[in-house]
């Protein structure tokens, strides 16, 4: 039985819980690239860092950005049935219903809906970036 606000996937024993929407926002008046998660919202600082130093060589070209955080985001899922969908939004209201973090692309920020913190990508990444720990 699935938690209040979860829902069973049908034919499966799997419950999707950690729902995310990561939206991409290119020009302030156009449709904005959402890509929403069933299960990223619980590493989505570590996940969202790691996608923006992949994708560091194009931050400013927005077409390849978008498709190369994309990519990073759904690596270990890209063929599967579930777990992730894409879709387009217009306008300014990013309150989409789950966790929502907002990918300004021109002013180069992060923005989690519902807080007035906007951070920097590279302080972003700083912050939440694994570090390797070398062992002796």
């Amino acid at each position: 039985m699935p938690l209040a606000g979860q829902t069973n996937l049908r034919d499966k024993d799997i419950t999707m819980g950690a729902r995310i929407n990561f939206v991409f926002k290119d020009v302030e008046d156009e449709a904005h690239v959402v890509l929403y998660s069933h299960w990223g919202e619980t590493e989505w600082q570590r996940d969202l860092a790691m996608a923006l130093e992949h994708s560091k060589p194009r931050w400013k070209d927005y077409a390849y950005f978008t498709r190369m955080m994309i990519s990073y985001l759904i690596q270990d899922s890209v063929l599967e049935e579930t777990g992730f969908g894409i879709y387009a939004i217009t306008g300014s209201n990013f309150d989409l219903g789950e966790t929502t973090v907002v990918i300004d692309i021109s002013k180069e920020t992060i923005n989690h809906v519902g807080s007035t913190v906007v951070v920097d990508w590279d302080k972003f990444i700083v912050a939440y970036l694994p570090s390797l720990v070398e062992t002796v």
